[in-house]
């Protein structure tokens, strides 16, 4: 489609080894300040540095330190969200790109967070939006208000994860860098750039997912 856009659009292969080349530079430097380290992709991860406090400072000042050691040693930008909990946290870290630190406490949550569209929050896609838009919750804060047995209705389980998320209820701990969450499940998911209305076309993106699912499995 680009190209078609621009014919004569010059497309280069990305430098997939050199970008998981940083990646593990990257993740080497976080190790310096906690062993509790999630990856989320090649390029974010959660960091818990509650145990690590007293040597390093306040959580404020540690993304701060770390966010001044990432450019002195491998010349890139990075933002941190620092919160009380990885939703949080996560949203934080897109509020201020390339290069910002971004507090959310439980003082100042419902301000900061709020008013944001409910689609700001992870686990959220275009659908799950499109969904949440029909009933009237558009932001952050009209997800916390809403009613969690309606959401049920809508969304089952995951609505009341959504309400719980939205409320700063998300428990879930910071796994340690070494260790693996035990696998009890294997999937691959995909959004289609439409909508899938030809039994070829459906069978087609089936046989690509199954294709991804055994390659994990393999691996596993």
């Amino acid at each position: 489609q680009a190209k078609q856009k621009a014919p004569d659009l010059v497309v280069v292969a990305p430098h997939s080894d050199e970008y998981m080349y940083f990646s593990k530079r990257a993740f080497d430097l976080y190790s310096d300040y906690t062993c509790y380290i999630e990856p989320f992709g090649p390029d974010e991860c959660w960091l818990d540095c509650t145990g690590s406090t007293k040597l390093f400072g306040s959580g404020e000042q540690i993304a701060d330190r770390i966010r001044a050691d990432m450019i002195e040693r491998l010349d890139l930008t990075v933002s941190v969200g620092v919160s009380f909990n990885k939703i949080f946290a996560k949203i934080g870290s897109d509020l201020k790109k390339p290069n910002g630190t971004t507090v959310i406490t439980r003082e100042n949550f419902r301000e900061k967070l709020f008013p944001l569209p409910v689609s700001d929050m992870m686990s959220i896609g275009r659908k799950t939006d499109e969904k949440l838009a029909k009933l009237n919750i558009r932001t952050i804060g009209d997800l916390a208000a809403a009613d969690p047995a309606m959401l049920k209705s809508h969304f089952g389980i995951n609505g009341l994860k959504m309400h719980a998320y939205a409320n700063g209820n998300d428990v879930e701990p910071v796994r340690e860098y070494v260790k693996s969450r035990k696998i009890e499940s294997v999937g691959h998911g995909m959004t289609a750039l439409r909508d899938i209305d030809e039994l070829d076309d459906a069978r087609a993106m089936i046989f690509y997912l199954c294709e991804m699912i055994t390659t994990r499995m393999r691996k596993y």
